[in-house]
């Protein structure tokens, strides 16, 4: 027998995620293709740009050397005409001045080498330099750029050649600056450009000067490249997924190949690395997603924020709290849907509040009903008993224990038939006859009646008259009643003592009278309950003192209301209508 397992969550099941949740994926969704479309055509448009600025600036550093170059070539030919004004074989008095005086020219302007050689013989009759290296040096004037050994490294020189005669023997004066480690200093600290110079030696074109010494660098042009420079003259670029790179060609004034510049970049130790179509493709895309989500959790907390406290507001409605009301904000369909919570809960509220009172006058009138008939029928035999009883305690033959025990029970026939007349009261209360009197003296009488019992259970009074002169439309003797109820609930609250405040204050169309004490409090399960009959926290209570109160205050079209915290004092307020004018057409209603 196979048993059914019992079912899992799925972790990703969608019918487990929230509404918010869920537009946001849908958002996401939705914007996804047309994000991924964007991000290809922007990351191949900035691929471009990004290449071509690239090429452009590997095409200007090539530019710089050979800029230097023919800068070095103008300082040649301007120093010439000073050395071929100084320059002289050593024949006359004058050539040892003329020797030094050429040494320091060529020292201040940089120039590395200065040789005048006769050509006939092709002996150099002055030299700056040493004779070994003046000898490597071509007297061709097609040889711009040349590769010597200085002290045994290959060096690069710039090489000028001049021709001159003196005292009718000809002469070629030779002008040569070492491309060095000093040379192109601007873009040697350049660490992702990999600047070289190549220049020929032996058969092909070795490389003689670098910035920098990248992986796999290569120490001379490839045969290929060299081929292509020579047939065409131009730039060759070089873009591969690992390097980019350029050779520009160095041409001689008979357009023949004297050396070769190249500019590149390693692609992985740079940021041409990074800079390519698919990383800028999937840096994009993850962008644009994470702004796509972001406008969708915005959105979707826009919408569901209404939905959220709307299901808070119903769950509340549920347990049976009618004062819940949202906020209406705009003019959409969900700030519409939030009024017509609002004024739903409105309308439920006060179906709750007639429903109560409904179920209340029911239970008065049931209550009614029955304590009338209770009363005919024990009203009766209790006069029969009282009768009795009164006319045996009046035998003077009965012994002292006998009368005591008939006070006893007089006493007690006496309390059940004021009980009963308590019972009738409530049950049928007679009509109020109103008028319109001042709150004040109303007040007075009812403190000043009940300050000797307050006295004596160490209880201060202060009455607190913020309406001087303020009116009440009220049958004084129930509101006497009600407020004697009140501060007897109020003396029973403090048995330690303590103070009562009785608060006289207007609020149209209503004079307000408030009964503070600094009592026990009120449990709050027992504040919405404290008005209905029989419910009582007193021992020996019959819990009709404070449903009378709500049945006078009914009665006059007024209201009362009771704010209570444990440990801290009650407060009962009475709302009674200041005058019968605006009550009168309501009172008819009712």
């Amino acid at each position: 027998m196979i048993k059914n397992r019992p079912a899992t969550a799925r972790p990703f099941a969608l019918s487990g995620w929230s509404l918010q949740r869920k537009l946001v994926l849908a958002f996401w969704l939705v914007s996804v293709i047309p994000t991924m479309i964007a991000a290809e055509l922007a990351a191949t448009t900035l691929s471009q740009i990004f290449d071509s600025n690239v090429r452009i600036w590997l095409q200007e550093s090539t530019q710089i050397v050979e800029d230097e170059i023919t800068e070095i070539r103008r300082d040649n030919a301007r120093a010439a005409q000073l050395f071929l004004r100084y320059t002289r074989p050593p024949t006359d008095r004058l050539s040892s001045k003329h020797d030094k005086l050429t040494t320091d020219i060529a020292d201040s302007m940089g120039i590395d080498v200065v040789a005048l050689v006769r050509n006939s013989d092709h002996k150099v009759v002055f030299s700056t330099a040493a004779d070994d290296i003046v000898r490597q040096i071509s007297t061709e004037s097609k040889a711009l750029l040349q590769t010597l050994q200085v002290g045994g490294i290959p060096t690069g020189t710039v090489v000028s050649t001049f021709e001159t005669d003196q005292d009718g023997v000809d002469y070629k004066l030779l002008i040569a600056t070492y491309l060095d480690s000093s040379f192109l200093t601007s873009v040697a600290d350049v660490h992702s450009l990999d600047l070289r110079l190549y220049l020929a030696k032996a058969d092909d074109f070795s490389e003689i000067f670098s910035t920098q010494r990248f992986e796999d660098h290569p120490a001379a042009v490839p045969e290929k490249i060299e081929q292509t420079l020579r047939s065409t003259k131009q730039p060759i670029e070089q873009f591969t997924n690992r390097y980019s790179g350029i050779y520009r060609p160095i041409l001689n004034e008979s357009g023949e190949l004297q050396g070769v510049i190249f500019s590149g970049l390693l692609r992985h130790t740079s940021l041409v690395g990074l800079v390519n179509q698919s990383n800028l493709f999937i840096l994009i895309f993850l962008l644009s997603s994470a702004a796509s989500l972001a406008v969708g959790w915005i959105v979707s907390q826009r919408l569901t924020k209404p939905l959220r406290g709307l299901s808070k507001g119903v769950q509340a409605v549920i347990a049976g709290d009618y004062r819940q009301r949202l906020a209406v904000t705009g003019g959409d369909e969900l700030a519409e849907l939030s009024s017509t919570f609002n004024h739903m809960s409105e309308r439920l509220g006060e179906l709750q509040h007639l429903e109560s009172q409904l179920r209340r006058r029911d239970r008065l009138h049931a209550l009614g009903e029955v304590a009338m008939g209770l009363a005919h029928e024990i009203r009766n035999p209790l006069g029969i008993i009282k009768t009795a009883t009164q006319l045996l305690h009046r035998r003077a033959d009965l012994p002292e224990t006998d009368k005591r025990h008939l006070e006893y029970v007089v006493s007690e026939v006496s309390r059940i038939n004021d009980l009963i007349t308590d019972f009738l009261d409530f049950a049928k209360p007679s009509a109020p006859m109103r008028s319109t009197q001042a709150a004040r003296p109303l007040v007075d009488d009812l403190v000043g009646f009940c300050a000797p019992e307050l006295a004596s259970h160490n209880i201060d009074v202060h009455i607190d008259d913020q309406a001087p002169g303020a009116p009440l439309h009220v049958d004084a003797r129930q509101l006497k009643q009600a407020g004697l109820n009140l501060i007897v609930n109020a003396i029973d609250a403090m048995p330690d003592g303590g103070r009562l405040t009785v608060a006289i204050s207007s609020e149209s169309p209503y004079t307000v009278i408030s009964i503070s004490d600094t009592g026990q409090g009120i449990e709050p399960d027992m504040l919405e309950r404290i008005f209905t009959p029989f419910v009582t926290t007193k021992a020996s209570g019959t819990g009709l003192g404070l449903a009378k109160v709500f049945s006078i205050m009914e009665g006059h079209d007024g209201r009362i209301e009771c704010v209570s915290e444990k440990d801290a004092g009650t407060t009962f307020t009475l709302y009674i209508p200041a005058n019968g004018e605006d009550f009168d057409e309501g009172s008819d209603d009712t």
